[in-house]
């Protein structure tokens, strides 16, 4: 009796926690239940681009530096003092305008004596050929013996010669003063100076460096393996480094033949217009060359593309869902990239926001600055 009396309150106490317990329990699945959230992922943004379909060949790049179409050092071809230099580097000078001038007062002398010998000369060679002329009648009449006839002969022949002699002297003399003006062979840009005012300079030496660069060529070494599809008139792109977002026009002007035999490489030379000068000579030049046939091929860009698990593929979208589609890759430009697979033109594929997608994963296309659009 005491004993049942001692646990009774024990009993009801333990009834009353496990009661809490009970009702404790209730409570918190209630709680659970409601705070579950609901199934399934939200679709994930994304951007797309339809597939294009293009005509599209291989290209190669390769560097090359520009060199002018002509480049000469301009020399004078008779030894004298330089009178006038009226040319700077850098000045732009048109063909035949003046480059140097040499002095001349030597010349002008010898000129004036020449022509002064050849006005004695032309005298006596007329008095010469008018008493032959008598002679030969007199001779007609054997009135003069045949020495005279044979002296009047000589003397109207040496003199006739002695002419022709000055004559050729004169030519000589006037030869040698039109090239103390030592010209521009071509319209071009000086790019040195080799002398200056006062200075002696022999025959042959340099006077200025000039370059025509109204056009450009650049030559690049070209790979043994794409030699083959390499022709004259073959059009190219060039860019440079030092012009950004500039880009030149041109075609292959010629194929060497002949290799480096330390590279394996050919010299290709490339022609391009240079109507602006904006392209100056030293210039890095990056040409691209156009090779193998033209074909038909899907087109998209870099970014679509996405490498995973040694594999490469790209994301569709079709009723708001990814598709996952492998292919391979062809022709790469500057910024797409030819497919090949099981794909068709104007195909919705994902470009942005496909790095962590999965196949059949939900999506939701987002135009260009964020804003949602309608699903394919």
């Amino acid at each position: 009796m005491t004993l049942h009396r001692f646990l009774s309150p024990s009993l009801s106490h333990v009834a009353l926690v496990v009661s809490c317990i009970l009702s404790l329990s209730g409570c918190g699945d209630g709680e659970q239940q409601a705070a579950q959230p609901p199934k399934g992922r939200p679709p994930t943004p994304v951007q797309v681009v339809p597939i294009a379909r293009e005509t599209v060949q291989q290209s190669v790049t390769l560097v090359g530096v520009v060199e002018p179409w002509k480049r000469s050092l301009v020399a004078g071809e008779i030894a004298g003092l330089v009178e006038t230099l009226p040319v700077e580097e850098g000045m732009k000078i048109q063909r035949g305008g003046l480059l140097a001038r040499l002095r001349t007062d030597t010349l002008t002398i010898r000129l004036q004596s020449a022509l002064a010998s050849l006005r004695e000369s032309d005298a006596r060679h007329k008095q010469a050929n008018q008493d032959l002329q008598r002679i030969k009648i007199l001779f007609g009449k054997e009135l003069v013996t045949q020495k005279e006839y044979d002296d009047a002969t000589a003397q109207e022949l040496a003199l006739r010669q002695r002419s022709t002699q000055l004559q050729t002297d004169i030519l000589q003399v006037r030869d040698q003063l039109s090239k103390s003006r030592i010209v521009a062979p071509f319209t071009g840009w000086i790019t040195k100076k080799s002398t200056e005012v006062g200075q002696w300079v022999k025959s042959g030496d340099a006077v200025v460096e000039m370059v025509d660069l109204s056009r450009v060529q650049i030559e690049v070494p070209f790979p043994e393996r794409y030699i083959r599809d390499i022709h004259p008139h073959n059009p190219v792109t060039a860019v440079f480094d030092a012009l950004p977002e500039f880009k030149a026009p041109g075609h292959v002007l010629s194929v060497v033949a002949q290799a480096d035999t330390a590279t394996r490489t050919f010299p290709v030379k490339v022609e391009l217009p240079n109507p602006h000068v904006t392209m100056k000579s030293g210039m890095v030049a990056r040409v691209t060359f156009h090779i193998g046939v033209p074909t038909q091929g899907f087109m998209v860009p870099k970014d679509a593309l996405v490498l995973r698990g040694g594999q490469t593929f790209v994301f569709l979208v079709k009723d708001g869902l990814a598709v996952q589609i492998p292919v391979h890759t062809g022709i790469q430009l500057t910024d797409r990239v030819q497919i090949i697979g099981k794909l068709g033109e104007n195909l919705p594929v994902v470009v942005e926001g496909n790095e962590r997608l999965h196949a059949g994963q939900p999506v939701r296309i987002l135009k260009e600055g964020g804003k949602e659009a309608k699903n394919s």
